[in-house]
């Protein structure tokens, strides 16, 4: 007859994988979406710390910019993203018409 072996785990015991809900990254997740004249527009809501944001990117010019901002604004924010950008002062370049 065998004796079992015993053996003593530590106190402090560490996970040997990544722990897939403990690194929680932001979901961001698109809530509306137009393009227009190469102009895209982007509505994003993170999830994560319940944030709305306002993506632009204009395809001719390669320009973009995100905009911030409070949830009773995203929608004007997103029907008027130049407006809100000139008011919020975030730097963004106006393109040459081409005429």
């Amino acid at each position: 007859m065998t004796t079992p072996i015993t053996t003593e785990l530590p106190l402090d015991l560490q996970p040997t994988t990544a722990d897939p809900f403990l690194d929680q990254r932001p979901t961001m997740r698109e809530l509306d979406h137009r393009r227009s004249d190469g102009i895209d527009v982007r509505l994003l809501w993170n999830e994560t710390n319940d944030r709305v944001v306002v993506a632009v990117s204009d395809a001719r010019t390669t320009d973009a910019f995100e905009l911030a901002v409070e949830p009773h604004e995203a929608l004007d924010a997103f029907h008027h993203p130049y407006a809100h950008a000139a008011a919020s002062g975030v730097p963004y370049r106006e393109a040459t018409r081409r005429r």
